[in-house]
């Protein structure tokens, strides 16, 4: 079995043990039974088990985001991001919303933030009338804002997966009501879906 053959199979069974049992413990030596795997092989290729539970959720986003950006023009794969994140939320909200989320969340700000934070410093930049009124539009304070958008961001997602069935309009509707990049977004998205139709 290849390095990547190993690692797709640990990310399966961490997403399905965290998915089907919530509440019960992951452990180096459920997620290697779960994969097939000796725990000499999970030890070569993972780090801790809630490590490896930010990185196959991290992973699975940005795949959805490079999938996007095969099918769409740049500017809206870009504008597509806040929605998909929210669905792929949604879809693993068990998981976000669980009794790991505390853990599961500090996991995330080292493997998903940093992405988040990026995008929007992206964005930023391409938009810099979206910057707040007076502020300088340089790199210091583009990766300012990018970064207590990303970090904000995060935390209203905390809060809206504890919701039962997490709602992905009402999350949309809400982080455009806060962000102005997330309302460009999907105005942009909109607008471009009006006219293909």
């Amino acid at each position: 079995m290849d390095n990547h053959e190993v690692v797709e199979k640990l990310r399966a069974a961490v997403l399905e043990l965290a998915s089907r049992d919530p509440g019960s413990e992951l452990s180096v030596a459920r997620i290697s039974a779960a994969a097939g795997i000796t725990r000499d092989e999970y030890y070569r290729h993972a780090s801790s088990p809630m490590q490896l539970l930010a990185e196959a959720l991290s992973d699975e986003l940005l795949t959805m985001y490079d999938e996007t950006a095969e099918q769409y023009p740049p500017h809206i794969a870009r504008a597509m991001r806040p929605r998909l994140s929210l669905t792929h939320i949604a879809k693993w909200a068990v998981v976000y919303g669980g009794p790991m989320r505390n853990e599961l969340m500090a996991a995330l700000r080292q493997t998903l933030a940093p992405s988040f934070r990026m995008i929007n410093e992206e964005d930023l930049r391409a938009f810099p009338e979206l910057m707040p009124a007076g502020m300088p539009v340089d790199d210091l304070a583009v990766e300012f804002v990018a970064a207590y958008i990303s970090g904000g961001g995060m935390a209203a997602i905390e809060v809206w997966v504890n919701e039962p069935a997490p709602d992905v309009e009402r999350g949309l509707a809400m982080l455009m009501a806060v962000s102005p990049l997330t309302k460009l977004n999907e105005e942009t998205v909109q607008e471009y879906f009006r006219r293909e139709s």
